[in-house]
């Protein structure tokens, strides 16, 4: 009888102390990952996840550093700490990032409020990656659970949103740096290919997490725009986390340079 497929490497999620990022998170040792990076700028919620990982059972190990993601030496001391801890970094999944005031035209948004979004969510993901993939390169290419796949240095999964494929009418800094993410990922699939990285984005359409919470309170009504997917209800982050999972995992052995819509089918009826 087969052995049932076992995600043996290491991970590292950014934006791990809520929402999407801690859903990966627990999917990641869900399939079998026991060794683990957390990363947030938020302090308690980082502390709360590696609990509750580590009471997934026996065995986990978990990191957790307090990284601002739109710092350079920030996000260079997590690597680094993930490596001394852990030796290597197989799996990484790039959640951390913030939205732009609600219903907020680009000749309204002020410079200030640009830069912190772009830089967080855009320049903070170039970051990440640029010192994931340096420290990748410095791995043997043996990340592989399956015959007949030729081995991997490791998978990156990045973030975006639906508002990175469409124009979103007052959308601000953010869907502007959500398509900047989806395009630099395509840059860096195609640039590590051949050295045995993969990397690729999942785009979220409306997601029960903190982030939509707090810009529904904001006056947003994302909850109205359910009458416009295919399935009618918000997403759940446990379901953009099993696909950010699968496409780190060697099941997702020849994918990269992909956009992966997660949203209901909203994206598809918007454009119908």
């Amino acid at each position: 009888m087969a052995k049932p497929y076992v995600m043996n490497g290491v991970a590292l999620v950014t934006g791990a102390a809520s929402g999407i990022g801690r859903a990966v998170a627990k999917t990641f040792v869900e399939e079998g990952v026991t060794r683990l990076i957390l990363a947030d700028l938020n302090d308690e919620g980082l502390e709360e996840t590696a609990e509750q990982l580590t009471a997934m059972g026996d065995g986990i190990i978990v990191q957790a550093v307090k990284t601002d993601t739109s710092n350079q030496e920030s996000i260079q001391n997590m690597v680094d700490q993930g490596v001394a801890r852990f030796g290597a970094i197989h799996y990484c999944v790039n959640c951390a990032g913030i939205s732009t005031p609600v219903r907020t035209r680009s000749t309204d948004l002020d410079v200030e409020c640009w830069d912190r979004v772009v830089n967080i969510n855009l320049r903070g993901v170039w970051l990440c990656m640029r010192s994931q993939i340096e420290q990748m390169l410095k791995q043997p290419a043996d990340l592989t659970m399956r015959t007949g796949v030729e081995p991997q240095r490791g998978a990156i999964v990045n973030i975006a949103s639906i508002a990175g494929i469409v124009g979103i009418a007052s959308g601000g800094g953010y869907s502007a740096s959500k398509h900047g993410v989806i395009g630099l990922s395509k840059v860096d699939a195609a640039s590590y290919g051949k050295e045995g990285i993969r990397v690729n984005t999942v785009c979220p359409g409306n997601t029960d997490t903190p982030m939509i919470k707090a810009s529904q309170a904001k006056g947003a009504k994302f909850l109205e725009l359910n009458d416009t997917t295919a399935i009618p209800r918000i997403g759940r982050p446990e379901e953009i986390a099993q696909v950010c999972v699968f496409l780190s995992s060697t099941r997702a052995s020849y994918v990269t340079g992909e956009e992966v819509i997660v949203d209901g089918g909203m994206v598809k009826l918007l454009l119908t």
